[in-house]
């Protein structure tokens, strides 16, 4: 369960941090968009595996998460 609740607020904070980017520079936009990505990532990937697993699990998921952030919010 608090994983669950750690992973909403995560994704609400990302959403919250992205939604002020109307007064940005391109890569304001993506930086913004790689930290909110590896965040997300990685609290998705924490929920997956156990031990060792769910380290490797949030690393790929915090890395996956900031190419696919910054690519989504480049201009």
């Amino acid at each position: 369960m608090k994983r669950r609740q750690l992973f909403a607020g995560l994704a609400a904070a990302a959403v919250l941090a992205a939604s002020g980017c109307a007064n940005m520079t391109p890569e304001q936009k993506q930086l913004t968009g790689q930290i909110a990505g590896g965040v997300t990532g990685a609290a998705v990937g924490s929920l997956f595996g156990g031990g060792t697993g769910r380290v490797v699990a949030t690393g790929a998921g915090a890395v996956l998460g900031t190419v696919v952030g910054g690519k989504i919010a480049s201009p």
